[in-house]
């Protein structure tokens, strides 16, 4: 192997080694970590993970291309050297030697073709491997894009320890279905979902204090509440 192709796989590793590591890496890191959070923001429209894949896919096609083109000169080069050799023999001993060297010339520029056949095959390889990595980034979803999707409709910002009667005042434990003092049903449950996540109380009855803050009707939690449970609620 000759220095050129010795640069050629150097640079070809040092490029793989950017596009695959920066990859693997990013896909072990948390959602809440400031280098994901770098990687995924865009710059020009595309993230900068995409941008390292990029750069050590084109490192790579250099070094692959260094090595075919010093592997197809070395070639050249072997053939130039064999046959000073063979004009410098004795030509008593011509008729000896000719033909074993012609049977091998044939044979190494037959062999040769096939060795950059196989290199531009690999090269080829490699250029795709880095595309279907490049699409499944772009189609891989942002922390932002996840936590927007896990987000809860109902928030409790504090939970409150009683539940107030609501025809006596009296106060009642949490999970308290009637009041211990009057008797009465403390409310009509209703669907969970539409319901106060500390008491189960329905969400109608609450009380708005800021835009998405709530205050329960019953235990007087405070919740936060989406605004699109708020329409479907019709809370004022």
């Amino acid at each position: 192997m000759t220095p050129l192709m010795l640069v050629g796989v150097i640079i070809s590793v040092i490029g793989v080694s950017i596009a695959l590591g920066i990859t693997f890496y990013y896909l072990t890191l948390p959602l809440e970590a400031p280098l994901r959070k770098f990687l995924d923001s865009t710059l020009m429209g595309m993230p900068y993970l995409l941008y390292f894949v990029i750069i050590g896919g084109i490192l790579s096609g250099i070094g692959l291309i260094i090595y075919v083109r010093a592997a197809r000169s070395g070639v050249t080069v072997t053939h130039r050297r064999h046959r000073p050799m063979a004009l410098g023999r004795p030509i008593v001993r011509r008729p000896v030697t000719a033909p074993p060297a012609q049977v091998q010339r044939p044979a190494e520029a037959a062999t040769s073709p096939d060795i950059v056949e196989e290199i531009e095959k690999e090269i080829e390889e490699i250029v795709k491997s880095s595309s279907e990595v490049s699409e499944a980034v772009e189609e891989k979803p942002t922390a932002e894009t996840v936590e927007e999707k896990e987000q809860p409709l109902i928030k409790v910002v504090s939970r409150a320890n009683d539940m107030v009667c609501p025809h006596c005042g009296s106060l009642n434990p949490i999970g308290s279905k009637k009041c211990s003092s009057c008797g009465k049903k403390l409310y009509e449950p209703e669907d969970p979902s539409k319901s106060c996540p500390v008491c189960g109380a329905p969400l109608r009855l609450s009380k708005r204090i800021s835009e998405k803050l709530f205050v329960c009707g019953i235990c007087f939690s405070e919740l936060e509440i989406a605004p699109e449970l708020q329409k479907s609620l019709k809370l004022r």
